[in-house]
């Protein structure tokens, strides 16, 4: 697994598949994915928080691919809201 640093933040990307065969583009204001991970001086989340981060385009940030799964590393800053149940 990843160990964030400083001020980072692993993201779990939350992606729509709808098909194999059909792709579109993500036209959402913000993307969406689950904290698995914090650095040591993130504050204002923590692992498991489902948040709402970036500026909606997740096809154009860089993924890191683990055991199948993709993941993204953002700053906290990049982190617009926390999702309450």
């Amino acid at each position: 697994m990843l160990k964030p640093l400083f001020d980072r933040v692993v993201v779990r990307p939350q992606v729509r598949h709808i098909s194999d065969i059909i792709y579109i583009d993500n036209k959402e204001p913000f993307n969406e994915g689950t904290v698995v991970a914090v650095g040591p001086e993130v504050e204002g989340v923590q692992a498991g928080d489902f948040i709402k981060y970036g500026n909606g385009d997740y096809l154009k940030w860089p993924t890191h691919k683990i055991d199948g799964q993709d993941y993204q590393i953002i700053q906290e800053a990049d982190i617009c809201a926390v999702v309450e149940a």
